[in-house]
């Protein structure tokens, strides 16, 4: 540099390079939670204490596993006061100072995400200096919707609007109060797909998504939770037996009303006597020993499901103790009793008051109580079916042969992202109903021909019968969801008119029929255009599920009965019944919606297709006598020929084929292993 400059003109330019060449300064990675509590501030405007971030125990590693790049999906379930919105908002910060790389976050309406803008980001923004000096020089680009730095971007986005998620590329998708969002963004998808398709292309994609918990069912981080890998709970060491154990909320999960043996207790209308009941030893602690327990040997983090550690030593570690790789998908379920901030009595003090204003027909505290202090999802007490009772009605008829009673058989198709699933059912008169068969085929239905070619040959394959009489029955009709691959939905039943095909969409409108009229699509598959190719057909999804409601509820054998085989398995019950009626606020009103209560319910939704191919052919229309003449035709009398034992034992030589190898079962990732046994059959 020159020497002739003034002193004033070699300091500024001396800063001027500083700041141009900062953005090439490589620092040491360090995980998020070190990097919080050496760089990250707590600002007066936002925070309770102003200074230097401290993290709880319980929040280490949660930031580990946000900065963690072998980790994709971060998952967590919460209640309020425990610091979470603080945590996002390092993330933030460690995004685009330290990473150095673009980042998006969510909130559910515009005006959300404002508040957070103003109330918590701006703040951080301003009070850190190298956050101040790294900003780009603003004007009107730099405003609530996008803060621009020197390395990275970011954008700060409300949810509403299916636009939001469109024309971003990030390394960083975040959905702050998910469960608040709509269920569907504007008829595009859910929220957490369409953030998560934000990061395609991504060396190292991230999405986090957390929330306080809402309605069982319809609970974006609830059923999040379900399909990780690992649902990860905070243990704390019993100060008595020395065994690791969640705190709990010593109300039973079915029955609020009900305490259980553990968890937190207290004498009735006397808060100041809560304490912890270990469950081992049944001994109980109290608040100050918990946390001097935190202070001096903090918890660890274990999966409820498969016993699956992470350590403090930040090392992953199976049931066994052995040192594992991170999972890809982890969730995490933390509620307010972990936390400094809330005072146990406070926790007994609000059960109490929400306790006494259910019973008196006020469910409001109830609701606030379970979502927000406890951090659960709240369950309606709905219309439902249960899953074992209709387990015990299993008759001993095999999988994939046509019971004596079944005469036309009818199958229901739901597409999925990975696979399409088959039921298959049997029907008589009175629409009375008999399971026969489910069929799994892996494939991207959007691109794999031969996904299309073995839905072609199963729907083409004929079922023995339990009868003496050496007969096969095939499928006569097949309704097919087109709801997911709308086109190549299309595609296959415009190419296959023999099969008997109809393609259907679901209709959430209560006033829709279960079978409406069609109308005419166009086909548009691989460049090529079929004006009025195929017809679609409309699902009156609330009728259907109203009539499938009261046919399981039926208990004996006649008209609408359903009968099942003995080697259906649990999950294929659980998605059966995994739906609940449940009242919803629709604008001013209160309606009554089946909501799911589970991640996977193909089952149900091909039961509900089925249902409408029968109904398609006229079943429900049949007289008595033309039921009379099909049974004479399809199941005739047993000859003098024929033995007892004839009519309860398939032919030999009308088993079915081997499948392809194509048609495979899903992997355990994809929470269908519990399908692998019993009906995956040709």
């Amino acid at each position: 540099m020159s020497t002739n400059l003034a002193p004033e003109t070699r300091a500024a330019i001396a800063k001027m390079l500083a700041r141009g060449l900062a953005p090439l300064r490589a620092e040491p990675r360090v995980p998020l939670s070190i990097w919080a509590e050496e760089r990250f501030k707590l600002d007066a405007d936002s925070s309770q204490q102003a200074g230097h971030w401290v993290s709880w125990p319980f929040q280490r590693a949660l930031m580990d596993w946000m900065s963690d790049d072998r980790i994709v999906r971060v998952i967590v379930r919460k209640s309020k006061r425990v610091g979470y919105t603080k945590i996002l908002t390092a993330l933030l910060c460690y995004a685009v100072h330290h990473l150095r790389r673009n980042a998006a976050l969510w909130q559910p309406t515009d005006d959300d995400r404002d508040s957070f803008v103003r109330t918590e980001l701006d703040p951080v923004i301003r009070s850190i200096r190298y956050l101040r000096d790294s900003r780009r020089a603003g004007g009107k680009a730099d405003t609530l919707k996008l803060k621009q730095f020197q390395a990275a971007v970011l954008h700060l986005l409300g949810g509403k609007a299916a636009r939001a998620f469109r024309r971003i590329t990030v390394q960083l998708a975040i959905l702050d109060e998910w469960s608040a969002f709509d269920q569907s963004v504007e008829g595009r998808g859910d929220p957490g797909s369409l953030a998560f398709g934000r990061l395609e292309g991504a060396a190292y994609p991230k999405f986090i998504g957390g929330s306080t918990p809402g309605t069982q069912g319809a609970c974006h981080v609830s059923l999040a939770c379900a399909e990780a890998d690992v649902e990860m709970h905070y243990h704390v060491e019993c100060p008595h037996c020395g065994v690791e154990h969640p705190l709990s909320t010593g109300r039973d999960r079915k029955t609020r009303g009900k305490r259980t043996k553990h968890g937190l207790q207290w004498e009735p209308g006397k808060p100041e006597t809560v304490h912890h009941v270990c469950p081992h030893c049944l001994q109980p602690m109290t608040r100050a020993q918990y946390l001097a327990g935190e202070a001096s040997k903090p918890g660890t983090w274990v999966c409820v499901r498969t016993g699956t550690r992470y350590e403090h030593d930040r090392t992953w570690r199976n049931a066994k103790g052995e040192e594992i790789r991170p999972p890809r998908n982890v969730a995490a379920c933390i509620w307010s009793a972990y936390s400094p901030q809330k005072p146990w009595t406070e926790i007994a003090e609000e059960d109490e008051k929400a306790m006494r204003a259910d019973a008196a027909g006020d469910a409001s505290l109830l609701i606030t109580l379970i979502n927000e202090v406890y951090g659960e999802a709240y369950e309606v007490q709905g219309a439902a079916s249960d899953e074992h009772h209709l387990a015990k009605r299993a008759a001993k008829h095999p999988i994939a042969i046509v019971p004596r009673g079944a005469l036309v058989l009818t199958s229901g198709i739901d597409v999925q992202a990975d696979r399409v699933e088959i039921g298959v059912w049997g029907w008589a008169k009175g629409m009375e109903s008999w399971a026969v068969d489910h069929c799994i085929i892996e494939g991207n239905p959007s691109a794999d021909d031969v996904l299309w070619d073995n839905v072609a040959t199963y729907l083409q394959r004929r079922y023995p019968q339990a009868w003496g009489s050496g007969l096969s029955l095939g499928i006569e009709a097949t309704s097919i969801d087109s709801g997911y691959a709308t086109h190549a939905v299309y595609n296959f039943v415009r190419a296959h008119p023999e099969l008997n095909l109809r393609a259907v969409k679901g209709m959430d409108d209560p006033k829709k029929p279960i079978k409406g009229p069609a109308t005419s699509q166009d086909v548009t598959w691989r460049g090529k255009r079929w004006p009025n190719g195929v017809k679609l057909w409309p699902i009156g999804t609330q009728a259907s599920e109203d009539l499938l409601h009261g046919q399981l509820a039926i208990e004996t054998v006649g008209p609408g009965f359903v009968h099942f085989a003995e080697e259906l398995n649990t999950e294929w019950y659980a998605q059966l019944t995994g739906k609940k009626r449940i009242p919803v606020r629709s604008g001013t009103a209160i309606i009554d919606r089946w909501t799911r209560t589970r991640p996977r319910i193909e089952v149900r939704d091909c039961r509900r297709y089925a249902h409408h191919a029968a109904l398609c052919l006229g079943l429900d229309a049949y007289s008595a006598e033309r039921w009379r003449a099909l049974e004479a035709r399809v199941q005739p009398p047993i000859d003098l020929f024929s033995t007892v034992a004839d009519a309860c034992t398939p032919p030999v030589q009308a088993a079915p084929p081997v499948p392809p190898p194509a048609a495979r079962m899903p992997s355990p990732k994809n929470s269908a292993a519990g399908l692998r046994a019993g009906f995956n059959r040709w």
